[in-house]
């Protein structure tokens, strides 16, 4: 092996240890620290308006966006030949755009329902569900907190791992901002996706990965603060303000952890989704002219689209539970919101 090549060789695996170490740095150490970055506290409804000027999140993530179905295990039954958009010949790569998924919603005033995220397949859980798919990228990183379930962190990482290092992604992220599925209509048969789960994820994986980051943060702090209290008792010792302290912060870390197991999402059928599906290349198409795209959007459609996102975030600040809470939900502050009780 020549020196270049040796060189070459050292400096791609230097690259490959200094993106884990970026990824995993970058990212909050402590549940305190994760919902000052990531909870939707500072969002306002102007932060949704389509204004290129002051922020063209829209146009860098939303327009160009793809939800791709030839992937092994993401798979769908072809849309028919009659569809619109599609000419429903096998072995063709089919995908639908985020925005046609959205705007469908927004046409039709969908507005946002309260969902356990552990019924809902996302991009990068097929990796524990189908044999002989390997990520290439199953490096886990040494726990944020050492109390924190090693499989819990292990199947974090081995299903979020690329979407937790892609920082230029989560780096702004709302986790409160919903995400959208497709119900699955057979489960626990494989029809949509290939966890057999209740929904397929379209729109959200960076979100919900996070949203999973922040419950092994919390898993992980229960875990010390419960550890505290039974050393506690087991020296009989008597109870003080701390230990009242200690009940009370217990108390708290098993409300944020029921509250952040259920997200809000956007819930799309099966047969709209498939109706949406497309086979043509999209630089050849709606992607090939970003100047075009961009003069599409009116400003009558930036009004409708706001407000539309209006009632979506309003859904979201006062969230509803329903029967996905057994007992009780809460906000990020801790207060406890009954089943069918808004905030």
């Amino acid at each position: 092996m020549s020196a270049w090549i040796r060189i070459l060789v050292l400096l791609q695996l230097m690259n490959y240890v200094c993106a884990y170490d970026k990824g995993t740095t970058e990212l909050p150490t402590s549940s305190a620290e994760f919902f000052a970055s990531f909870s939707c506290d500072n969002f306002h409804v102007d932060d949704s308006i389509i204004n290129e000027e002051e922020d063209d999140s829209f146009f860098r993530w939303v327009l160009p966006a793809r939800h791709t179905t030839w992937h092994p295990g993401w798979e769908v039954p072809l849309p028919q030949p009659n569809t619109q958009n599609v000419t429903g010949v096998g072995g063709e790569k089919y995908y639908a755009r985020v925005f046609d998924l959205l705007n469908w919603s927004r046409k039709q005033n969908s507005l946002p329902v309260l969902v356990d995220i552990s019924s809902i397949c996302h991009k990068g859980m097929e990796l524990q569900y189908m044999n002989g798919i390997d990520n290439g990228n199953n490096h886990v990183p040494p726990t944020q907190n050492e109390f924190i379930p090693s499989e819990m962190w292990s199947n974090l990482w081995n299903t979020c791992g690329e979407k937790l290092r892609s920082t230029n992604r989560i780096s702004s992220s709302c986790i409160d901002i919903p995400g959208l599925i497709v119900v699955n209509p057979n489960p626990p048969l494989k029809i949509n996706n290939p966890c057999h789960l209740e929904y397929r994820m379209v729109d959200g994986a960076h979100r919900i990965c996070l949203r999973k980051y922040l419950l092994a943060l919390l898993t992980g702090e229960l875990a010390e603060l419960e550890g505290l209290l039974i050393e506690g008792e087991e020296s009989h010792t008597t109870h003080s303000i701390t230990d009242d302290k200690l009940y009370a912060t217990i108390q708290e870390k098993h409300r944020l952890i029921n509250r952040t197991t259920y997200g809000m999402f956007l819930v799309m059928n099966q047969t709209t989704f498939q109706s949406m599906l497309m086979s043509s290349d999209p630089f050849t198409t709606w992607a090939k002219d970003q100047e075009n795209l961009r003069k599409g959007i009116t400003a009558e459609f930036q009004l409708e689209w706001n407000k539309w996102m209006l009632g979506v975030m309003d859904r979201v600040g006062g969230r509803k539970t329903n029967e996905y809470c057994e007992s009780s939900c809460s906000d990020f502050s801790g207060n406890d919101v009954k089943p069918n009780e808004e905030l």
